[in-house]
């Protein structure tokens, strides 16, 4: 849009005033209402042509300054992310390929309807059920529809996804959209219990580490009937956690009770589907209550690959349904052979994060907080740069890092010494917070942070670069800015400074998880993967430098 309308919409009350003259004549709800009344101002009747012939020629001004208004920080919380046009095409187009006249669309956290009124504009036969939370984000919406002359054909639901009901239409219905990225802390207790409920109802194993998205696709598979179509773009990480496993394995079912994949279109970082967000991007597409007998997997590098989506490789359902991975059948097409001679690191070692403590600024001890005694602060690795400073691919003196509060359960034995110093410690975290983050009010005691042993290999999981690892011989505790790696038997120290060293000179980020950005990440299921030499190879010096 022209920068000086643009420039005009860039306060609250006048997007309001005039997404209100935009939908003059729409029936609002109340809570609509209330926005309108709350914002209210008198605004220019050429600013308001203005908006909507830039919305006739298919641009979003009003979403576009309410991103400018609200930053990224603000949304996150809502997992407000707004998709730009060329995705839109993308997913329709796949729609549109699978020659389904489609009867409804549906977009399961619609914002201000960028999905819905595309479709409505490109499918003329069909209706559409936008379903948003936000009464400003919905008002927009009924601006935008109105500017199209579509608001007759939109039904608009400001409501949470996972409380509607849809009544029965002729034609199947596509569902499609960008559900909202909202990480588990967020989500209220009782909706984690209605996700893993209903997932062990319909026999699929459940965790309350699930992000909103993946509370959506189930919805979704409830919501469905067989003849039905899903587009979904999401961040990308569900490929290889483990909470994404109920995903996985909804979209490999072999009953024709799940959601039916069909294709899992990933985008390189490079291109930031998600403009604030620095997230990979997968766009899934299924057919819900259908057996498939194959899932296609495709990396996408260019805009002119979003705009249309290609068919990808064809992985067998029982294979995909196997891998543990999926990014692994997106870069390769299928899990890689051993090279001869080597194992995986997980064959010899366990991988496990270090501590969430709940509030690093609290419990990783500083000169602000109160004295404690010396017995209950742990020397600690607390920032990766502990890893790759140390010198010789090693960590040697426990001296140089900052002590980690770990305080005993019970205080009543304590010292009165000690006991005096603990309280005014204690006081003073609650005062900071300490004792209502989402950790701390499911440990018990809140005050306990439980470090785990120290591990003798430490490696870095999250940069712009490969994973470092060193030794670990100051013995530090470790919390969660790296993994700590352990042996499941004995390991000599040279054999563990060969392996150290090997894996600092061959680990590429190809074989991490990469965001948007160029930000690689490594989790433990990831770092256990990797393929390293035989013991008696790397303490002979009998092997190929290749990156793994």
């Amino acid at each position: 849009m022209s920068g000086s309308a643009l420039a005009h919409l860039l306060r609250i009350e006048t997007l309001v005033s005039t997404a209100a003259r935009l939908a003059a004549g729409v029936a609002l709800t109340d809570a609509e209402q209330q926005v309108v009344e709350r914002h209210r101002q008198p605004v220019d009747a050429g600013l308001v042509e203005r908006i909507r012939n830039e919305i006739i020629v298919g641009a979003d001004p009003l979403g576009s300054a309410y991103c400018l208004i609200h930053s990224p920080e603000q949304r996150r919380g809502a997992g407000q992310t707004f998709t730009p046009l060329h995705v839109i095409e993308g997913m329709f187009g796949w729609a549109d390929k699978q020659a389904r006249h489609i009867g409804r669309i549906v977009d399961p956290g619609a914002g201000t309807g960028r999905y819905v009124l595309y479709g409505l504009r490109r499918m003329a036969q069909a209706s559409a059920v936008a379903v948003e939370r936000d009464p400003m984000l919905a008002l927009l919406m009924r601006a935008n529809a109105a500017a199209l002359k579509l608001d007759d054909r939109l039904q608009v639901e400001i409501a949470d996804y996972r409380d509607i009901t849809l009544v029965k239409c002729e034609g199947p219905t596509l569902f499609i959209g960008n559900p909202p990225y909202v990480r588990h802390h967020d989500i209220e207790p009782e909706r984690k219990r209605w996700y893993t409920e209903r997932l062990r109802e319909l026999g699929y194993p459940a965790s309350q580490l699930a992000g909103l998205h993946l509370h959506f696709f189930l919805k979704t598979l409830d919501l469905s009937r067989a003849g039905d179509l899903g587009c979904f773009v999401t961040a990308a990480e569900w490929l290889d956690v483990n909470y994404g496993k109920t995903l996985r394995d909804l979209l490999t079912d072999e009953l024709g009770s799940g959601l039916g994949g069909r294709s899992v279109h990933v985008v390189d970082p490079s291109l930031q589907v998600f403009g604030d967000a620095l997230v990979s991007a997968a766009i899934t597409c299924f057919e819900p209550h259908s057996q498939q007998r194959s899932v296609a997997f495709q990396q996408i590098d260019s805009e002119t690959g979003l705009r249309a989506l290609g068919t990808g490789r064809a992985v067998e359902r029982s294979e995909a349904k196997r891998e543990k991975t999926w990014s692994i059948l997106v870069r390769n097409g299928a899990a890689r052979e051993k090279p001869s001679g080597h194992i995986e690191l997980g064959e010899l070692f366990k991988v496990h994060r270090g501590q969430v403590t709940g509030l690093n600024r609290v419990w990783v001890h500083g000169p602000h907080a109160p004295h404690l005694p010396h017995r209950f602060l742990y020397p600690s690795i607390t920032d990766a740069r502990d890893i790759i400073q140390a010198r010789g691919e090693a960590i040697t003196d426990a001296r140089v890092l900052r002590g980690v509060v770990d305080l005993p359960e019970l205080l009543d034995d304590l010292p009165d010494a000690d006991r005096g110093n603990v309280e005014a410690f204690l006081a003073w975290a609650r005062q900071q917070g300490a004792d209502a983050t989402y950790i701390a009010e499911h440990r018990n005691p809140w005050w306990k942070v439980r470090l785990k042993d120290p591990a003798p290999i430490v490696v870095t999981y999250m940069g712009r670069r490969p994973p470092v690892f060193a030794r670990n011989l100051a013995e530090a505790r470790l919390i969660n800015v790296a993994h700590g790696v352990y042996p499941r038997a004995p390991v000599g120290r040279v054999h563990a400074k060969a392996l150290v060293h090997w894996l600092n000179h061959n680990v590429s980020q190809d074989s991490g998880r990469v965001y948007a950005g160029g930000l690689t990440k490594f989790e433990p299921s990831e770092v256990m993967r990797l393929m390293i030499p035989s013991e008696q190879q790397l303490l002979s010096g009998d092997h190929a430098c290749a990156h793994v």
